[in-house]
């Protein structure tokens, strides 16, 4: 089922086009059949006009029905699905393992430690530079008003990322947009996306998770930031 959203959702523009194709072919069909039967004049031949006509409905009812499916898919069921996967116990347990080896080992080999310990030491937020890091907001920053939300998202055979807030003390983690490509230091979601309008948010302390997945659906650590976001101007 993931694999199949990841799909509907990574070839949309795709399906669009082809239904479109579908469409415009089921038209012509229809148009033609249409203009056949109203002009036969004998039985046989108007029932061969109304049985092509009543094809051309059924294909064009059936292409329209195939795009409004994907388009309530990618809409809708592909970010609640996203929004609930990882949330019970991978990203939790993923953070949770490391944390023993440098503490079992902490006069081990520097360099192997100090390797070891990156992805987990940044206060157990799972962030990694050059791989998986928030570079706006970072830990502590205060936003207000709309913000361009950027960070990097670099690991091996990626599937798809995600990012999402809470509130400080709450345990749900509410998403606000996903991506499936590569980025370095670039807005979230890729060029033109990663806009949060904090105006509709409580102002507060809040907490920002980016969770990258690779193309198994198997999660990192989770990448953790503390924010305060501010009153809108003049509210």
């Amino acid at each position: 089922m993931d694999d199949l959203l990841r799909f509907l959702k990574t070839y949309e523009a795709w399906i669009y086009a082809f239904l479109g194709i579908a469409a415009l072919i089921g038209l012509r069909n229809l148009i033609r059949a249409w203009e056949d039967w109203r002009g036969a004049v004998f039985g046989l031949e108007r029932e061969s006009a109304l049985m092509r006509l009543r094809g051309a409905v059924t294909l064009l009812v059936f292409v329209i029905g195939l795009a409004l499916l994907e388009f309530i898919t990618v809409s809708f069921v592909y970010p609640t699905a996203t929004a609930l996967q990882p949330l019970p116990t991978p990203t939790v347990a993923l953070l949770e393992t490391p944390l023993p080896a440098p503490l079992a080992t902490p006069t081990g080999p520097t360099p192997a430690v100090t390797a070891t310990l990156s992805p987990a030491t940044p206060a157990a937020e799972g962030c990694v530079p050059g791989q998986i890091e928030w570079t706006f907001p970072q830990n502590g920053g205060t936003l207000q008003g709309k913000v361009v939300l950027r960070g990097t998202v670099n690991v091996p055979n990626l599937g798809f990322y995600k990012y999402e807030y809470r509130a400080v003390g709450s345990e749900n983690w509410l998403t606000i947009a996903a991506g499936n490509r590569p980025i370095i230091d670039q807005p979230l979601g890729g060029e033109g996306s990663g806009e949060w309008d904090t105006e509709m948010v409580t102002p507060g302390d809040y907490e920002l998770r980016l969770v990258v997945y690779d193309n198994t659906n198997q999660p990192f650590p989770a990448c953790v930031v503390s924010v305060r976001i501010l009153a809108p101007e003049g509210g």
